[in-house]
């Protein structure tokens, strides 16, 4: 059973407020824009596997967690993780489209498009000998030896494999319920209280990745950012303030709540606090009376008194407009 879904993944909410929010012509802008899109296809690959867990069940006793990020003499990140008292399966998903072919010396997957394009990706292999070395350690840390088993999910069809891996079974999300059922079950390394117990460790150890404020993660100027508030309506930057609303000069349409995605997007790329200053800089307000009223509007927390007052956004705030 399903025991961990997938989590909010704020890597790729803040990838896509930051290259939103930065020019054409920012150095970086290419860059984030290629991790946005690689983030996206992750988390559309682990939702196709998701839906698998979502349709079978196995007759054994087994658990499922999704998008695990743990700790073990460095950070690793698990795409699913089916623990079972016979052995332990880790499956790296991966949504790319194309002629793949798995090479060696260097490891890599190259991809090749219809149009001629070639690019070259890390190797899923790599990815999956890393974080099986990592959650052994992991377990030896807790006095557990179980063994541990892994593959490579391709989660669209329209993916070809030229090459394959060598080390590792590679396959098609559709072919994970015989590859469990094939798997031996000759022997338990675990009761039935130890695999509980391990599905409990795992949760606790979890910790979401969480990468604000994304300017310090890419070490970019906030100076860089594009100000102000984005209208609901064209996406235009810069809806004007007027008379307890906010007004977009390009299309006309208004929303009283449009600040509300801005200064969460604030919090998102700059920092942990927000001041009055900080406010109307952003938003682009001229009255600080009319910046103090909108953050105290959004029941924002407060520290500090007067001038000296600081806002923060609580995670829990955060985590239900990201929802």
């Amino acid at each position: 059973m399903i025991s961990k879904r997938s989590s909010i993944n704020y890597n790729y909410h803040g990838l896509k407020v930051l290259h939103d929010r930065l020019n054409n012509g920012h150095p970086l802008k290419g860059l984030i824009h290629s991790k946005f899109m690689s983030v996206k296809a992750g988390i559309k690959g682990e939702e196709v596997v998701e839906g698998i867990f979502n349709k079978y069940t196995f007759p054994f006793n087994y658990y499922v967690l999704f998008n695990l990020n743990l700790s073990s003499d460095g950070n690793f990140q698990i795409d699913a993780l089916v623990i079972s008292q016979h052995y332990l399966l880790i499956l790296e998903s991966k949504n790319i489209i194309g002629e793949l072919s798995f090479e060696r010396n260097p490891f890599c997957l190259k991809r090749k498009l219809g149009n001629g394009q070639l690019d070259i990706f890390e190797s899923p292999e790599v990815q999956l000998d890393r974080n099986i070395k990592m959650l052994q350690r992991w377990l030896s840390k807790r006095s557990l030896n179980i063994p541990i088993i892994g593959a490579v999910v391709l989660s669209t069809m329209k993916s070809e494999i030229v090459k394959p891996p060598i080390s590792h079974t590679i396959m098609y999300p559709s072919n994970i319920p015989n590859f469990i059922w094939e798997q031996p079950r000759d022997n338990a390394f675990m009761t039935a209280e130890q695999l509980e117990e391990l599905r409990i460790s795992l949760l606790l150890d979890h910790n979401d990745y969480y990468p604000y404020p994304m300017c310090r993660t890419w070490g970019i100027d906030v100076n860089d950012l594009i100000k102000g508030v984005r209208c609901t309506e064209c996406n235009w930057m810069g809806m004007k303030r007027i008379i307890r609303n906010w007004q977009c000069p390009n299309c006309l349409h208004q929303n009283k709540e449009a600040h509300v995605s801005a200064i969460k997007e604030w919090f998102m790329l700059v920092g942990d606090e927000m001041t009055n200053n900080d406010c109307r800089n952003f938003l682009q307000l001229e009255m600080s009376q009319t910046a103090n009223r909108l953050m105290h509007g959004m029941e924002l927390k407060s520290v500090g008194f007067g001038k000296n007052t600081k806002y923060k956004m609580e995670r829990v705030m955060l985590d239900k407009i990201l929802e």
